[in-house]
């Protein structure tokens, strides 16, 4: 910013406004002097011409009207307008007092006002001429009294004295003025200065990956970022109350007021089941104005940690499996070679023991096999409603599921992008959960798809026991299972296999039971021909296209 002696400088208002107080002190004086006539008798100002009072009067006032609509638009500038405003002054006060008789009427005195105001101006220099300008005023008029209308000489110290003050007036006004303008302009400067920094914390915050919420001593919400929306998924407009936008975020924000931790556990919000971590961090010691709160994505980061402590054992798991597939088909035909041969009841059971260790030996080998299918995707156009429908047929000839245990519900025309074989295991593996945990009474299962927010969700439902707040956090585990003849893998496999074809597997809390969705991305351009061996053909068995895959490999 430029220095105040070069006379570029941004003035604050309240130089403004006392350059318009000193307008309208202007007009007091010209509506004064235009009133003089009425109150001339009674006044000192008796030897005066009541005409040319009233007519200085009224020019003085036409001119304060004109200053007052320059300064009202701030053109031209403020040290310009305040030379012609104490110029106007001197100008019209000296004649004044010229009318009046000179010194003795005291009129003089009034200039001390605009000699005030002449401090303002930034250059010292011009201060200095507006005082030297208004003591030059006075003498002269001084001296016209005493050449012209025989006045007293002694009038001439009374002007001297008068144009002191001037100097002396106008030289503190500008000491305070200088003083005041720096304070102004170091004013200005924070105040940029604390709005730049104002923009980038309000960019940081809206771009960090985890959400943020302030709320003051009463839930209310003062400031947050689009993350925080997103991850509690609900709109969170001006002022909004904390317990409206999340009631579980609310109680934790009351445990941790009255507790004074964090809470550990992680809450669940949003229709997809989204588990979030609260941090909270109080604005003030004493926890009653407020808090910051920190909202982490918790099911992000542990993918990411599972994904990075599983990297490596898939790929050791994925050849280990490989091999044993080999010698594990030789067991099986060993065990079905001795079935065919004439045997005791006790061989009888321990080939049995054989053929159901064997498969249950094979069924975990093709699971691990399956998490490198990823990669392997053939995605094509899938009329939904008729694959669920031939979907429904194959599960329940295959899992021996009676008819109308499983209910199908799907809106017409919705076709998604996705690997026909993919899909039959997701699916496949959530059916054989939910009929593990349902009822098995009619209508105990029920598979349903629709368009919601342009993705094709399907719902996979039983009306079983809802999966418990700690059961859900390892749900998607790899090789979590509650089931001692299960592998742990199915949910971890379909969650990996949704994802690979751009869908999401999530839990969803639901009143009654439990729900897995899985979100599948719509097809846009439906493709017109057919898929290998039919437009709805499902595979017998998920592992079926495994099978063609491994045979081919060395």
């Amino acid at each position: 910013m430029a220095s105040p002696l070069l006379g570029s400088v941004d003035y604050p208002d309240s130089f403004w406004r006392s350059l318009h107080h000193l307008n309208r002190f202007r007009g007091f004086l010209a509506l004064f002097f235009l009133l003089a006539p009425f109150y001339v008798h009674t006044s000192r100002l008796e030897e005066a011409d009541p005409r040319w009072l009233m007519l200085a009067g009224l020019m003085y006032g036409l001119v304060t009207w004109v200053l007052g609509q320059v300064l009202v638009a701030r053109r031209p500038a403020f040290h310009q307008q305040l030379f012609l405003h104490v110029g106007t002054d001197v100008a019209f006060i000296t004649c004044l007092m010229g009318l009046s008789g000179g010194n003795a009427s005291g009129i003089g005195l009034l200039l001390i006002v605009s000699m005030a105001a002449a401090g303002m101006h930034p250059h010292p220099r011009m201060v200095l001429l507006l005082a030297a300008l208004g003591a030059l005023a006075v003498l002269v008029e001084q001296t016209l009294q005493t050449a012209l209308w025989h006045g007293a000489i002694d009038g001439y110290m009374r002007a001297g004295l008068l144009a002191v003050g001037f100097f002396t007036v106008s030289g503190f006004s500008h000491v305070l003025a200088k003083g005041a303008l720096s304070s102004a302009q170091l004013a200005g400067e924070k105040a940029a200065q604390a709005e730049s920094l104002a923009r980038i914390n309000d960019w940081v915050i809206q771009e960090l990956h985890d959400g943020i919420l302030v709320v003051d001593a009463t839930g209310e919400i003062l400031q947050h970022n689009s993350r925080a929306e997103q991850l509690l998924n609900s709109r969170i407009f001006p002022h909004a109350c904390l317990s409206h936008c999340s009631p579980a975020l609310a109680l934790l924000w009351q445990y941790w007021r009255t507790s004074g931790t964090n809470p550990e556990a992680p809450f669940t919000t949003g229709g997809e089941g989204r588990r979030l971590r609260a941090r909270f961090t109080e604005l003030e010691p004493t926890r009653t104005t407020g808090a910051m709160i920190l909202l982490r994505d918790m099911t992000e980061l542990e993918r990411e940690a599972q994904n990075m402590k599983l990297a490596a054992l898939g790929r050791l798991t994925a050849n280990l499996a490989h091999e044993i597939r080999n010698p594990l088909a030789a067991i099986q035909q060993a065990a079905a070679l001795l079935e065919e041969e004439p045997s005791t009841p006790t061989m009888a059971r321990l080939t049995r023991i054989i053929d159901d260790n064997s498969k249950r030996l094979n069924g975990l080998v093709e699971d691990v096999l399956s998490l490198n299918r990823r990669d392997r995707m053939q995605q094509e156009s899938i009329p939904i409603e008729a694959f669920l429908r031939d979907f429904v047929a194959h599960c329940t000839q295959a899992e021996r599921v009676p008819l109308g245990v499983i209910t199908l519900s799907a809106s017409a025309n919705l076709r998604v992008r996705f690997d026909r074989l993919h899909l039959t295991q997701i699916l496949w593996n959530l059916i054989r959960n939910a009929w593990r945990y349902c009822t098995r009474e009619p209508g105990s299962i029920e598979l349903s798809a629709a368009a919601v927010e342009g993705m094709v969700l399907i719902d996979v439902f039983n009306n079983g026991e809802p999966v418990s707040p700690e059961m859900q956090q390892r749900l998607f585990e790899p090789f979590y299972t509650t089931d001692s003849r299960g592998t742990g893998l199915g949910l971890y496999i379909a969650r990996e296999l949704a994802e690979a074809n751009g869908g999401t597997l999530r839990y969803v809390d639901k009143a009654g039971g439990a729900l897995f969705r899985v979100s599948c991305v719509p097809d846009t351009e439906q493709s017109s021909e057919p898929p290998a061996g039919g437009t709805n053909s499902v595979p017998a068995r998920p592992g079926e296209r495994l099978d063609k895959e491994m045979s081919a490999q060395p």
